[in-house]
């Protein structure tokens, strides 16, 4: 877990609907799309609330390792300033693999 000094890798601002991409990898190489594993995504606010989800996550066909993460603050009248973590799932029967947390950072405008 990324302790408070961590560097966030990207910023949103509160109130706007943004993509966060997830890239993500299979060092086996039995995966080369994750569309078939119906990616879901939850967003959490630093005390475990839900602010979003779990949502699908869209796949586009040119890049289908990355999932594209619709997040949306401006429920409840935008976000407020603070860290959030995002997750997603997969479904890769018997398995559910959780990827995460992807830290992201609102800022109110």
């Amino acid at each position: 877990m990324p302790t408070p000094g961590d560097a966030i890798p990207g910023i949103l601002n509160s109130g706007t609907i943004e993509y966060i991409l997830v890239r993500l990898g299979d060092h086996l190489e039995f995966v080369n799309d994750i569309a078939p594993l119906n990616p879901m995504f939850t967003v959490y606010d630093p005390d475990d609330q839900i602010m979003q989800g779990p949502v699908a996550a869209d796949v586009n066909a040119a890049t289908p390792m990355v999932a594209r993460c619709n997040v949306n603050t401006t429920t409840g009248g935008g976000w407020p300033s603070n860290r959030y973590r995002l997750f997603l799932e997969l479904t890769a029967s018997p398995e559910a693999p959780v990827i995460g947390p992807v830290i992201f950072r609102v800022e109110e405008l």
